[in-house]
């Protein structure tokens, strides 16, 4: 497959928040735009990403009131990040062995778009499955699997986990 740069398939308009915007109002801003997640810069300089995840685990799930919780206090960072001139292949590794589907591009310090596992899927699904199929056949000798809690003889890593055999086929249907 020929080389593809991030630039040929990133989102240029990139939804942003500051790290000082309420929850609230940031997930507002997520609902009215249809998207799962907001990057948070200071001065067009990425420090972290919000996302749908984040909202569900450490607001909803903990009961806490958005209104009254900074982004910075719930935001993932560091944030990783890439340029435009990276290949999309690297992008899609970066992805599936990070267990993120959206990476802020970055170009001379500023935000300058967004990719996402969509954006890769719609130029080349064959780099996710790739990628995916790549970190799925990463094998060690015995250990307990941390899902299950069983000893075994071959851990496979799987969304940044090892796991049993059996755990891992159930994970990948």
């Amino acid at each position: 497959m020929p080389s593809v740069p991030v630039r040929e398939v990133m989102t240029t308009k990139v939804l942003t928040t500051t790290p000082d915007a309420s929850v609230a109002k940031a997930a507002k801003l997520m609902a009215k735009n249809s998207v799962g997640s907001i990057v948070v810069v200071k001065s067009k300089k990425p420090v972290g990403i919000l996302t749908e995840r984040d909202l569900l685990l450490k607001v909803i799930s903990a009961d806490v009131r958005p209104s009254r919780v900074p982004v910075k206090k719930i935001m993932s960072s560091p944030v990783l990040t890439i340029t435009p001139d990276t290949d999309i292949a690297d992008a899609a590794r970066i992805m599936a062995r990070s267990n993120i589907r959206r990476l802020p591009v970055v170009e001379k310090g500023k935000l300058v778009g967004i990719i996402t596992t969509m954006d890769i899927m719609r130029v080349s699904p064959e780099l996710l499955e790739t990628s995916v199929e790549a970190e799925r056949r990463v094998e060690i000798e015995e250990s307990v699997c941390e899902v299950c809690g069983e000893i075994t003889t071959h851990l496979y890593e799987v969304n940044g986990m090892w796991v049993c055999e059996d755990c891992r086929d159930s994970m990948t249907r």
